[in-house]
C-alpha cells in the first residue's frame, strides 16, 4: 500500500461518470480532493478549466499533476488542515469531488458539509463506510454518521466499484456517493450542538434511548425519561429507530427543557 494510504482509482468509465455528474455551471469552482495520480483531474479539466483547484497531499504526486496541467491550482495540503474560507472565493458555491482516502473519509465528508459554500459533493467510500452514511432509521448500519450526513444534505447513491477499479486493488469494494445541500429541515443554525447530541444518542447503542442519552449528558434518569416523552417518544426506544427528523425534534425538546 502507498503511503497515506493511497488507492488509486484506474476505472475511466468510473472516472467519467463521477467527473460528469456535477454540472460547472451550477458553480462557481470545484475542489478535487485527493487527485493522486490524476484520473479524475483527467476528466474534470476539461470540463471546469480555471474553476476547478486540487487538494494533494502527497508533494511528488502534486508535483506531476501540476506538470501535466500548469494552469490548475493545487494546494499541496491535507485536506483535514486545509482552510476552505481563507482558500476559497468568500460567497462561492463550490463543488467538491474526490476518491477520498480510506482513512479520514468520514472527517473529510463532514467537514466539506459544514463548509459555509457547499454546493455538492461526489465522493468515493469504502462500500461500509458508505452504507452507513446513507442508511435509513433502523436499517443496523444507522448511527451517529447517519443523521450527520442526512440532516445536512440529500444523500444518493450513483455507482458500486469493485475492487478490480483500483491500483493496487483493496480488499473491499466502495461506493460512490453525491451529496446535495438539505434546503428543508436541514442541520439547525446551532449544529455543532445537535451533531454532539446525536452522538450522545448513539454513544450506546445496546442501551436504550433514555439511558444513552442519560449516561451522554450527564442527566438523571427521571428528568431525561420526561423530555424524551413530551417529544412524544417512548424512553424505552432504541437510538437506530429515530429519524433525522426525530432527532430534530428530540434536540429541540431539550433544548427548550434548558429554559
Amino acid at each position: 500500500m502507498p503511503k497515506y494510504s493511497q488507492v488509486f482509482l484506474k476505472d475511466r468509465v468510473m472516472c467519467e461518470l463521477i467527473a460528469s455528474e456535477l454540472r460547472p455551471g451550477d458553480f462557481d469552482l470545484a475542489l478535487e480532493i485527493g487527485s493522486g495520480r490524476g484520473a479524475l483531474t483527467e476528466f474534470l479539466y476539461p470540463l471546469w478549466g480555471d474553476k476547478l483547484s486540487l487538494v494533494e497531499i502527497d508533494s511528488v504526486l502534486a508535483a506531476r499533476i501540476k506538470e501535466k496541467y500548469p494552469s490548475v491550482r493545487i494546494h499541496n495540503a491535507d485536506f483535514l488542515d486545509f482552510d476552505l474560507d481563507a482558500n476559497l472565493p468568500a460567497g462561492a458555491r463550490a463543488a467538491f469531488i474526490g476518491n477520498l482516502p480510506y482513512e479520514g473519509s468520514t472527517a473529510i465528508l463532514l467537514k466539506t458539509l459544514a463548509f459555509s459554500g457547499f454546493g455538492a459533493a461526489v465522493f468515493m467510500f469504502q462500500r461500509e463506510v458508505a452504507a452507513k452514511i446513507s442508511a435509513a432509521a433502523g436499517d443496523s448500519d444507522y448511527g451517529y454518521l447517519s443523521v450527520a450526513a442526512q440532516v445536512q444534505s440529500e444523500v444518493k447513491l450513483l455507482a458500486e466499484a469493485p475492487a478490480a477499479s483500483f491500483s493496487p486493488a483493496p480488499e473491499v469494494d466502495s461506493s460512490v456517493l453525491v451529496f446535495a445541500p438539505r434546503r428543508a429541515g436541514g442541520a439547525p443554525a446551532q449544529r455543532d450542538a445537535f451533531l454532539n447530541f446525536v452522538k450522545h444518542a448513539f454513544s450506546h447503542r445496546r442501551k436504550t434511548l433514555m439511558n444513552s442519552l442519560a449516561l451522554g449528558l450527564c442527566r438523571d434518569k427521571t428528568s431525561v425519561k420526561s423530555v424524551i416523552e413530551t417529544a412524544s417518544f417512548e424512553p424505552g426506544t432504541r437510538p437506530q429507530n429515530l429519524s433525522v427528523q426525530d432527532y430534530l425534534k428530540l434536540w429541540k425538546a431539550f433544548e427548550e427543557g434548558k429554559k
